[in-house]
């Protein structure tokens, strides 16, 4: 008997049989697999427990080439909870019908694990691989880190489109292709805005600051408030929406 309890991860029975079938295979065949180090009789234990060792489960799902949440019935449960807290029957119905095994293959759970690193991690990775240092990297200014990132990304674009018919989904259009050089110049644009917040729009409220702020309020404001005390200062409400005002508080008086 061990010392110490084995962890192990729930696993919904009849999911991991209905994955076993969408893919072709059986409890008998995955105990024949050599890359998979436990028995048939094993795997049928485990069922039966609800439990399976997570050594276990990542080889069956690589094998079977399915997201091991998938195969263990972990997305079903997280979703069935989503639905429990939302309480909408038709928006839980919708949920279930995107949760296909074709949707998850192996290669997202691959894909997740890598993300988790950083973009700095990944850049380091890549430099060095050409004798570049990050140190190289840094001491270059925000555009110029920028451009670095925005040309190389590009780059590897054009080479994924031209080698790559379709990505690690299936999709032959290859939605995310463009992704990242999205988000990217998008961070670069709010760059520029968060910076313009903190120094010229700090000036401007320091020098006058809106009714209710005081000095030491606005020294102490994120770029973000600052930029929506900017949009909001001089809002003024709509004849309309002051007449709509108006009449829903005769209302509430008259009821």
């Amino acid at each position: 008997m061990p010392k110490n309890k084995i962890y192990k991860k729930i696993i919904d029975k009849k999911i991991f049989r209905d994955v076993l079938k969408y893919k072709k295979s059986s409890i008998r065949k995955l105990g024949e697999v050599h890359e998979i180090d436990c028995t048939e009789r094993t795997i049928r234990r485990s069922l039966n427990e609800g439990k399976m060792t997570p050594k276990f489960l990542e080889q069956i799902a690589k094998y079977l080439d399915i997201d091991p949440k998938f195969l263990s019935g972990q997305l079903h449960r997280e979703r069935r909870e989503m639905i429990e807290t939302l309480k909408n029957k038709t928006l839980g119905e919708n949920f279930f019908y995107n949760l296909h095994p074709a949707e998850y293959p192996y290669f997202r759970k691959e894909q997740d694990d890598l993300l988790k690193e950083s973009i700095t991690v990944f850049l380091k990775k890549l430099f060095s691989l050409f004798d570049i240092s990050y140190a190289q990297f840094e001491e270059m200014d925000f555009k110029k880190q920028y451009e670095v990132q925005h040309d190389l990304f590009e780059a590897i674009k054009t080479v994924i489109s031209k080698h790559f018919e379709q990505d690690g989904y299936g999709n032959k259009y290859m939605f995310n292709l463009d992704k990242i050089t999205s988000d990217l110049e998008n961070y670069y644009e709010n760059y520029y805005i968060q910076k313009n917040a903190d120094e010229q729009l700090r000036e401007k409220f320091l020098s006058n600051p809106p009714k209710g702020y005081t000095k030491n309020k606005i020294l102490t404001m994120t770029p973000e408030e600052l930029i929506d005390l900017d949009m909001w200062k001089d809002y003024k409400p709509s004849e309309d929406k002051l007449m709509f005002d108006k009449k829903y508080e005769e209302y509430e008086i008259l009821n």
